[in-house]
């Protein structure tokens, strides 16, 4: 006889009685309780509201892509994949209100052995065996899915009478969709989220336990886990940043080295001097004093630097590709991919007085960019434009001529508004829109594709969804198309990309759309197509470039 008892809180487990060993006298190490196995319909007049997961969760889409807000942050789940969700996570599944889509669900918990005696086994509830929140790299198999189909003919039934039976369809399930990812690069936006949270409170005290807990980790495992991540540990990691950090403020300001400490997290500037040193090699004061920098490498900003007339050395490729409208001043530039990081990739004659890098570099990427020069990190679509000019003048020692570039673009927006007088006088109203090959919009804030010049420099009134929803709230949005109609604009710039024939496709596709073909903006002509590898970066150079195709739509301009 064996009796088995769960602690009120559901967060133990004690096996008692006999038959607590398997035929082979192995103990029990983990045992596996199932919570839920069925499936969630979404669309065709079905109402989801926001729920919890409240055991680990694993989603996956039957007949199309859904998307899942996850914490207000939206994913496209495709066929294939597998999202997970941790405990307590909130989350919300849309799906096109006209069609209805199946999304199957697996909970369950895992329970590791704590303790064992002759009489009795203590299991002790372990989440940190699931990974972190997101679409897993595992796709499902014709085994995943016959997995899932049995899991949820048990749930149906008596699950003690089938015991046994769902403790081996759990452990294969786990073994396909979690441990067979136990060596892969966490990629996730949970992951992601985590970095972007390191970066954005440097300048407040950070510690592994903090971040353990944020992770759903013990802080034992945490450590080996972001060191097996990464490739630093959690500590390195986190000086680098704040050095890093530490070396814009050096070259941008004249703030004290006790003054900067402050800003970038550290108690005092003694500390900030030894981290300094043990990372660069120099003191701050060595590099504040050095030359101003003519070897540059830059990940981004190109747009910045070339309007400084400042030419860098070599850009990353994948940036690169996607800034055309620079094309001419890059024509004879090196450019190097970033994505792969390889250890083996040819870095001669890349070494650089400076290497210019916005700070989302993953902690791989961060290591890389260090080899070729001292590395500084700029905070990406936070500043307004202009004061990244500056930031980027006094960085480089051009402050004049950022001043001159910023005069001379207001002269460039002057003019534009005088050509689109009477369009900014009428009120009629503009917005953009990105259509992904997925088929999701994004409506873009200020920051990205061209934004800033419609509303801040030249005046135009954005759609009140817009205003309220992206504007206002200082973020990207995205919407399905059943929403379109509620963010159109009088004028909607499209933005699609060149590649593969897209914008021919999407042209097409737009044209037999009822929701598009009823928008006043289709019926008046106003709908204006922009390359996405023209409009992916909106700084510098490339916007004043972006605002001379802006205005020539808008006034009626064809172009080719």
């Amino acid at each position: 006889m064996r009796l088995l008892y769960i602690s009120r809180f559901n967060s133990l487990m004690i096996w008692k009685g006999a038959g607590m060993k398997l035929s082979n006298n192995n103990l029990v190490h983990r045992i596996y309780m199932l919570k839920e196995a069925g499936k969630r319909q979404c669309g065709g007049g079905h109402i989801s509201n926001l729920q919890m997961a409240q055991s680990p969760l694993f989603l996956t889409p039957k007949e199309a892509t859904v998307l899942i807000t996850i914490e207000g942050e939206i994913v496209a789940l495709k066929i294939g994949e597998i999202l997970f969700l941790s405990a307590g996570t909130i989350y919300h599944i849309n799906a096109p209100l006209e069609t209805v889509i199946s999304v199957l669900a697996i909970s369950y918990e895992v329970y590791g052995l704590s303790n064992s005696t002759e009489q009795e086994l203590v299991y002790g509830l372990c989440r940190e065996f699931f990974p972190v929140n997101g679409i897993l790299p595992v796709r499902t198999t014709n085994k995943i899915t016959r997995l899932f189909s049995e899991l949820e003919d048990v749930a149906a039934n008596n699950l003690e009478a089938q015991a046994d039976r769902i403790q081996s369809l759990l452990y294969q399930l786990h073994q396909l969709v979690v441990e067979a990812d136990a060596e892969a690069d966490i990629t996730d936006s949970s992951y992601f989220r985590m970095l972007s949270y390191i970066h954005q409170n440097i300048q407040k005290e950070i510690t592994r336990e903090m971040m353990s807990r944020m992770m759903g980790f013990n802080p034992r495992y945490f450590s080996v886990w972001f060191r097996k991540q990464t490739g630093w540990s959690f500590t390195e990691y986190v000086a680098h940043l704040r050095v890093n950090k530490a070396k814009k403020y050096l070259m941008s300001s004249q703030a004290t080295i006790q003054q900067i400490s402050q800003k970038v997290g550290y108690s005092d500037g003694l500390y900030l001097s030894r981290k300094f040193k043990q990372v660069t090699g120099m003191t701050p004061t060595d590099f504040r004093l050095r030359p101003k920098p003519k070897r540059i490498v830059a990940l981004q900003f190109f747009g910045d630097l070339l309007a400084l007339g400042v030419k860098p050395v070599a850009v990353e490729k994948d940036v690169m590709n996607y800034s055309l409208l620079l094309q001419p001043e890059l024509a004879d530039v090196r450019s190097f991919e970033l994505q792969g990081c390889s250890a083996e990739a040819d870095l001669s004659g890349l070494e650089a007085d400076i290497v210019i890098a916005p700070t989302y570099l993953s902690p791989r990427q961060l290591k890389w960019m260090e080899k070729l020069g001292p590395l500084v990190t700029v905070e990406c679509d936070e500043m307004d434009r202009l004061e990244q000019i500056r930031l980027f003048g006094r960085l480089l020692g051009e402050e004049e001529r950022a001043e001159a570039w910023i005069r001379h673009y207001h002269l460039k927006i002057d003019l534009a508004k005088q050509r689109l007088s009477s369009l900014i006088e009428s009120g009629e109203t503009v917005a953009v829109y990105e259509i992904r090959q997925d088929n999701s919009i994004y409506i873009w804030n200020h920051t990205a594709r061209g934004v800033y010049n419609l509303y801040p420099m030249l005046g135009l009134a954005p759609p009140d969804k817009v205003r309220s929803d992206v504007l206002e709230r200082n973020d990207h949005l995205c919407i399905s198309l059943s929403e379109l109609p509620i963010y159109a604009a009088d004028h909607m710039f499209v933005v699609v990309s060149g590649r593969e024939d897209w914008m021919s496709r999407t042209r097409k596709r737009i044209s037999k759309s009822v929701v598009w073909r009823n928008l006043p903006a289709f019926r008046n002509e106003r709908i204006y197509y922009l390359k996405l590898e023209e409009f992916w970066g909106s700084e510098g150079l490339a916007l004043e470039r972006q605002l001379e195709i802006q205005t020539d739509l808008l006034i009626g301009y064809k172009l080719s």
